[in-house]
């Protein structure tokens, strides 16, 4: 099986990518095992490939182990420190620490915003970057941030905006 993705993507690289994208597409139906398969998949062509750890943070997440998905995103970061999905989803743990920790310790908070703020300085039309940091500062009562990124991100398309949080910004920050 490997081999006929190393002939699809020509090299290991590539085939790595080709991997990884299936294994986010199997995460996303709720396919736990095959997504963690092709996540490995990709390692064993390209055990250099950030973004395989990025996959392997994403199945530690859904199980909200968020100290070990915290360890495979340092991992990815370690190959490469720039990579905005990866530190969109290092934010998104201390976003839902914060929210999981019934909103009670800001710091969580604040460190999401951080790399957020730090993801968007490296890649700034990633929607998914503009809508968490959107909702970040809608947590902490600025609206005036809230409605930024929210607005960048209807520019982009707002593919991740729910009709819930737009309902919400619109009813809580008119401005």
């Amino acid at each position: 099986m490997i081999q006929n993705y190393l002939k699809q993507g020509g090299t290991h690289r590539k085939a790595s990518e080709i991997l990884i994208r299936l294994g986010f597409n199997y995460l996303y139906k709720g396919d736990l095992k095959t997504s963690m398969f092709r996540f490995n998949q990709a390692w064993l062509l390209d055990p250099e490939n950030e973004n395989v750890y990025w996959g392997f943070g994403a199945i530690y997440f859904t199980f909200n182990d968020f100290q070990n998905a915290l360890k495979q995103y340092d991992e990815g970061l370690k190959l490469n420190p720039n990579s905005s999905n990866i530190i969109t989803d290092k934010a998104t743990v201390y976003k839902a620490k914060f929210e999981t920790n019934n909103k009670h310790d800001i710091t969580d908070l604040n460190t999401a915003i951080d790399l957020f703020l730090k993801s968007y300085s490296i890649n700034s039309n990633n929607q998914n970057t503009l809508y968490k940091l959107s909702v970040c500062y809608f947590q902490k009562d600025d609206c005036k941030n809230a409605r930024k990124y929210y607005n960048e991100c209807v520019k982009l398309g707002g593919k991740p905006i729910t009709k819930g949080y737009s309902e919400a910004l619109n009813k809580e920050c008119k401005n």
